[in-house]
């Protein structure tokens, strides 16, 4: 393997076990400048890659039970499981930004993150410098001598892995199922809903929300968040519920209005299939 060239930097964190129990850590990370002949190849490197291609164009290949082989270039990012059989490499002179990250929800972030966008993403141009400067501030972070918190790195690291609305999309193309105006359109029926969860709204009131038949807004729907529309609603409702048992006198009866259910028992079913407990059971102090 021909070692990266001058200019390049890597730096390196030990997280304590604290550390590990509870947040997202970076392991190693750093900015590389290469020629044709780098290449890495492992068995196994217990962590999650990220990789941000700044100039230049080489590959990336997975042999895990998800293995892919692609070419890479400029404004992609690319992301491996590290724990699986990889390799990646050069074709010519590149430049790229890396992080090996683990901690408690590593995989949980890097599987949804594969599934939502795939292993090879495009970063929208706009986004490109805030991600390189997010990199950088890393960089910087684990390098000061001043020092950083793991709760304020774990943030950082987090804040890396977080998208904004439009900033990356898969490499392929389009996000499979739904365009990117889809997307947008169900994220806004998200805070439609977080605004009239006390009310008796329907799939169909959010689906004209979205633009959509209340068929697809339903399938689009499950397909970003995992669950129905319907389902995230009651969550939404019995999250409020939580709240109010816990906090002031009010009756059963009235939380159950209050927070968008038709009627008192409908609220109680639907509270103990969620909390295994009854409301008066979680107000006193069960589940």
């Amino acid at each position: 393997m021909q070692e990266p060239e001058a200019g390049s930097r890597t730096l390196f964190h030990t997280p304590s076990p604290l550390g590990r129990e509870t947040f997202l850590y970076p392991l190693c990370m750093g900015h590389y400048f290469c020629g044709e002949e780098y290449c890495v190849a492992r068995n196994t490197y217990d962590s999650f890659l990220m990789m941000l291609v700044v100039k230049g164009s080489g590959y990336a290949e997975s042999l895990g039970k998800d293995g892919y082989r692609r070419r890479i270039g400029p404004g992609q990012l690319i992301l491996m499981d590290c724990y699986e059989p990889h390799m990646y490499g050069a074709d010519e002179d590149m430049e790229f930004y890396w992080i090996h990250f683990d901690g408690i929800n590593a995989r949980a972030y890097f599987q949804y993150l594969t599934q939502e966008y795939g292993c090879v993403l495009w970063v929208e141009r706009g986004y490109r410098e805030r991600l390189m400067q997010k990199f950088e501030f890393l960089l910087g972070a684990l390098s000061s001598g001043q020092g950083i918190t793991e709760a304020v790195l774990g943030f950082y690291v987090t804040e890396l892995l977080t998208f904004p609305q439009g900033a990356v999309r898969k490499a392929e193309g389009e996000l499979e199922g739904a365009s990117r105006e889809a997307v947008w359109e169900i994220g806004k029926t998200i805070s439609y809903m977080r605004q009239h969860f006390m009310e008796s709204i329907t799939v169909e009131d959010m689906a004209q929300q979205a633009a959509m038949s209340p068929y697809h807004y339903i399938r689009q729907f499950k397909r970003q968040f995992g669950i129905t529309p319907h389902q995230y609603l009651q969550s939404l409702r019995l999250d409020c519920a939580r709240f109010y048992l816990r906090s002031g006198d009010r009756t059963v009866k009235e939380i159950a209005f209050i927070c968008g259910f038709q009627s008192e028992n409908n609220f109680c079913v639907a509270f103990k299939k969620q909390m295994g407990v009854t409301p008066t059971g979680y107000r006193n102090g069960r589940g």
